[in-house]
């Protein structure tokens, strides 16, 4: 006669024990992080910022496949992705080698975030129990949200995209400023603007000539400026050297550059705010004429 057990694995009885209400992240039946081991999470870019408990390269990087849960409930699956690896995963990921942050920095990515028609995929990191599990313990920053408001090209010598950039918490953040850094180096950290047909697969994009970092890690805070808490501000970035595009209807995308592995720990929080850190993307239909 043979009997069959029903009921948690011993790994999954272990993490149940483990886990504690708030944001988790589990890996291979074990608990890796809890709220105990973090400062906040930035809504906006989807980055958990640690406590000097935490270390990325210690703690995170060789995870493999890892759960985040939110007051004990799994939300979503997903996996660390070295950057030298030749394919790409589809959903979630923890970029590893290099993070593209530092030391003090979870970033969970989400690959494959539009579909063959250019409209944005369900992201399973943008789930209201998530908020929630952070809201209780107090580490939940929305960081900042951007659109596209309009997008006038007039020729391949006057193109001009007009984005409107939100502060959604109370307090101020610092961001990268165009108008400080000057359009070449501004897209040393941002491909710029993007007019895609995603029916013909064709794609038309700026020429401006970038300008690196001197040296390539650097920052300076004169590259950025203040948006104050619950600010919103109007941000207009013009190209004299764009593909020719013909007329007809195309989707426009952008993404918000903001600093990343740059910034040390210690420099995050300045006399007037928050160095925001991460990237927004964002896209609109638009038509040329």
């Amino acid at each position: 006669m043979l009997f069959f057990a029903a009921g948690c694995s011993k790994d999954e009885n272990d993490i149940n024990e483990n886990l504690t209400d708030g944001f988790s992240i589990t890996s291979n039946g074990e608990v890796i992080l809890t709220h105990n081991d973090f400062e906040y999470y930035d809504y906006s870019a989807h980055l958990i910022y640690l406590k000097d408990s935490k270390s990325f390269a210690e703690d995170f990087e060789n995870l493999g496949e890892f759960k985040v849960h939110a007051n004990g409930e799994e939300i979503y699956s997903g996996e660390t992705w070295p950057g030298y690896s030749s394919s790409m995963p589809i959903g979630p990921i923890i970029n590893t080698h290099p993070s593209f942050y530092g030391d003090n920095i979870v970033s969970i990515g989400f690959m494959l975030f539009l579909d063959t028609l250019g409209n944005f995929l369900p992201d399973p990191r943008e789930d209201e129990r998530i908020v929630e599990a952070l809201q209780e313990f107090d580490q939940f920053h929305a960081g900042l949200s951007c659109e596209i408001t309009s997008v006038e090209y007039v020729s391949s010598t006057n193109v001009t995209v007009k984005l409107l950039l939100k502060n959604n918490d109370d307090f101020n953040y610092y961001y990268i400023d165009p108008e400080k850094t000057g359009i070449g180096l501004f897209h040393y950290f941002t491909n710029g603007l993007y007019i895609r047909n995603f029916s013909t697969y064709d794609l038309y994009e700026h020429k401006i000539e970038t300008v690196s970092a001197d040296p390539w890690n650097s920052w300076d805070l004169d590259w950025l400026s203040v948006i104050n808490g619950n600010q919103s501000k109007v941000i207009t970035i013009s190209y004299s050297n764009y593909e020719a595009v013909p007329p007809g209807q195309y989707k426009a995308t952008f993404e918000f550059p903001g600093l990343g592995f740059q910034v040390n720990k210690e420099d995050i929080n300045q006399d007037n705010g928050q160095i925001w850190l991460g990237s927004l993307r964002m896209q609109k239909e638009i038509t040329i004429q």
